[in-house]
């Protein structure tokens, strides 16, 4: 599958057109340059990526593992909104990665993922943990509601410290802690309409608190058109010279997003699926490169 946005269009005029043949700009002395010149430049080297790419893989395939992973053990720990007077939606993030000491349950865990307050699936802001000990009795496997939890690490958000020790949340008074789902992407590059586009590390909660999901997992694709007004790194910083600070060239930018859809929906416009779970039981998983024409040679 080939990019989809059109550049052929005002302000770009990128006329690039694979069956006249033409493989360089060849630009000359004292004729100006125009802009779509320079895209076509782009657009022809493109071309050859993505002849080279769609030889060897196919579109959708991972490249650099960006593997894909689901978690049908994703433990929940429900918050009280409000801590000491302050939300802890301002700093919670803050604690991802750290280890947390239950004050009452002596259980210790790992934060992994916060869930913010939406008011359609999520009701108390939600941390994900794993949890590294038992509880003071050693019979104790999870968090116990309502009780305070506490870093082992001084942890800064702007300009404030919480200290270790310091409780920084408190769980909700009833049915705090669940189990949810979830499925994991690492960073990596897919080979996408033709080109080779980075993924990040990214977590996708699948049911919140519950572990029997129906989903297909995989990458939304979408192709933006960013200017400078989007991006202040897109101004000149040729500081010094008279262009300084004047906007650039826009840029196309493709991003992917690891999203879900229903089974049923079986819309992949902009959706490359890697992932099909039903009732929590991975029934397909793309997590190894897919050749294309050399595969069959």
């Amino acid at each position: 599958m080939a990019q989809k946005t059109n550049l052929n269009v005002s302000p770009y005029y990128d006329d690039f057109d694979s069956s006249k043949n033409y493989y360089k700009v060849l630009y000359k002395p004292g004729f100006p340059i125009q802009a779509r010149e320079l895209t076509t430049s782009q657009s022809i080297l493109q071309g050859q990526v993505q002849n080279f790419g769609n030889n060897i893989f196919k579109d959708g395939s991972v490249v650099i593992p960006g593997g894909i992973a689901y978690d049908g053990n994703f433990r929940a720990v429900k918050l009280k909104s409000v801590n000491y007077g302050t939300d802890i939606s301002v700093y919670i993030k803050s604690f991802i990665g750290k280890k947390i000491v239950g004050q009452v349950s002596g259980i210790t865990a790992t934060i992994k993922h916060v869930e913010f307050i939406d008011n359609t699936n999520v009701y108390d802001t939600t941390i994900y943990v794993t949890y590294l000990s038992s509880g003071n009795d050693s019979q104790l496997s999870s968090f116990t509601d309502g009780e305070q939890l506490s870093c082992t690490e001084n942890v800064t958000y702007g300009n404030t410290t919480i200290n270790a020790g310091i409780p920084f949340a408190s769980l909700t008074s009833s049915q705090s802690t669940k189990t949810g789902s979830a499925a994991y992407i690492s960073k990596g590059v897919y080979f996408i309409r033709g080109y080779f586009v980075n993924v990040e590390d990214q977590t996708l909660v699948l049911d919140y608190y519950t572990n029997n999901p129906s989903y297909r997992v995989g990458l939304r694709i979408d192709e933006l058109l960013v200017s400078a007004k989007d991006d202040d790194t897109l101004y000149d910083n040729a500081k010094g010279f008279s262009n300084y600070a004047a906007p650039g060239a826009d840029r196309l930018k493709i991003n992917l997003t690891l999203t879900k859809k229903l089974l049923t929906d079986q819309n992949d416009t902009d959706f490359v699926e890697l992932m099909r779970v039903d009732n929590g039981k991975i029934k397909l998983l793309k997590s190894k490169s897919q050749y294309n024409i050399v595969r069959d040679w």
